[in-house]
Formats: structure tokens, sequence, C-alpha cells
């Protein structure tokens, strides 16, 4: 028996829905204790990982974020439409965002957008990004495109300042693990194998 047996769900209201959804989940706990728990509910997310050709470049989106009010530059993402796949709206987030597009994508996976959330955020990597089309902002978003060397990526990563920081280096790991079956992936494979290792 998991640890996951001995809770009972009891009932799920939705307490707030806006930008994100909110339902308040009561559960009988393994003592008999009913609580309630907030859990950050609705669609998953996708974001991209996308290096340039050559891998000299990672595309970022910088816009302002009002949790720490201040603009950061995160990987290129957002909401899967319904029946959308997580590649899919990986590709169309990082074309409408940035207008970079690239045919050659690789899915690293999915993680819990966090301990207190039903929902999942999905990453795609991607080599020889190129700018194709105009960005397509919706009315919610505006920002800039930058370019960040690959050479600053792992000390970008690890400073703190990139809220799907966790998710680009397990990204990372998983295509540095992974046997793609085709060339382009596997010589950023081969890059990506680098720049983990490197001092």
């Amino acid at each position: 028996m998991s640890a996951a047996d001995k809770w009972k769900k009891v009932r799920t209201t939705t307490t707030y829905k806006g930008f994100v959804t909110i339902d308040r989940v009561t559960y009988e706990e393994p003592n008999g204790t009913v609580t309630d728990w907030d859990v950050i509910a609705g669609r998953d997310s996708a974001a991209t990982l996308a290096f340039t050709p050559s891998a000299s470049h990672v595309v970022l989106f910088e816009q302002f974020r009002v949790g720490p009010e201040k603009a950061l530059l995160e990987l290129p993402g957002g909401y899967l439409n319904s029946n959308e796949q997580p590649v899919d709206a990986a590709l169309r987030e990082l074309r409408e965002e940035t207008g970079y597009h690239s045919e050659s994508a690789f899915y690293a996976g999915t993680e819990w957008w966090a301990a207190n959330s039903s929902r999942r955020k999905h990453l795609v990597i991607v080599a020889n990004a190129s700018e194709e089309f105009e960005a397509t902002w919706d009315e919610f978003e505006s920002g800039y495109v930058r370019l960040l060397p690959v050479s600053e990526l792992m000390d970008f990563l690890v400073s703190g300042e990139l809220t799907d920081a966790g998710l680009a280096c397990r990204g990372m790991a998983a295509l540095a693990r992974s046997n793609p079956d085709n060339q382009v992936l596997a010589d950023l494979r081969d890059h990506v194998r680098k720049l983990l290792v490197a001092p």
C-alpha cells in the first residue's frame, strides 16, 4: 500500500477562476483528520529550450512578471490548447512569442508544476531554431526576444533568475541520456553533454 492509498478525497470545490484556477480539495488523512488544501488546477503548459544553428545561442523571451515585479528572461512557452499535443504547443508558443521555428524537436518530458498543483509542465528542446515568422502576441503579452550565448547558459540556469530553470536542466539531462533518431538532434545531444560536464 502506498502513502496515497491512505488519503481519501471527500470533495473538490473551485474557489477561484482567473489566470489560474484554485480548487479547495478536502481530504480525510490517515489519522482521520479532515483537512482542506488549496490546489492550483487548470491546463498543462509547454516550454521550449530552443538552440539556434550551431548551438551558438538559446532563444529566450523577456517579459515583466507580476510576482517578482521585474522583467525575467524565460523559456518561450504557455498553456496547451484543447486536445493539443505538448510538442505542438511548445513549437506554437515558440513561434508566437519569438517568431522562431524549428523542424528538429526532442520531447524532454514533463514534471509537476508544483506540489500543490494538478498541472504538468512539458519541455521540448529544439535544434537549429531560426527566425522565420513575425511574433504574434496575444492581448496579455509583450516583451522582447533575447538571444543568450550558449557559453552563458549554465550560469544563467543556476542563477535563480529563470522560472523554468529546473525544467530546462532536467530536460537537458534527458536529452544527454537519449539516443535521437536523427543526426541534428544527436549533434545537439553531444553539445549538451559537454555543457553539463563543463567546469
